[in-house]
């Protein structure tokens, strides 16, 4: 199964690309991936979007297609879906 994970905002800085296309199993969820993706570039992203028990930051919003995932309800994925990891912008 074929899924596209994109970053946005610091996020985005933090992993170095906009996007990429994961082959993952089929019975992976949206929390699969963003530890798979977050093991796979480690360093600031893994920093960034995971805390210390492997579960995502507080800080880093999750979406499948155009819904938000709450973290502890896992999501199954299917072929083709959009995996979207971001950080809220802030400032003024």
């Amino acid at each position: 199964m074929n899924v596209t994970v994109e970053y946005a905002a610091q996020v985005k800085k933090a992993a170095g690309i906009a996007s990429e296309s994961l082959d993952v199993a089929e019975n992976s969820t949206a929390q699969d991936v963003v530890r798979q993706v977050a093991h796979t570039h480690g360093g600031g992203l893994e920093e960034l979007i995971l805390d210390g028990e492997d579960n995502l930051h507080p800080s880093i919003l999750l979406f499948v297609g155009d819904d938000q995932v709450a973290w502890s309800l896992p999501v199954s994925l299917r072929d083709r879906d959009v995996v979207t990891i971001l950080s809220p912008v802030s400032g003024g």
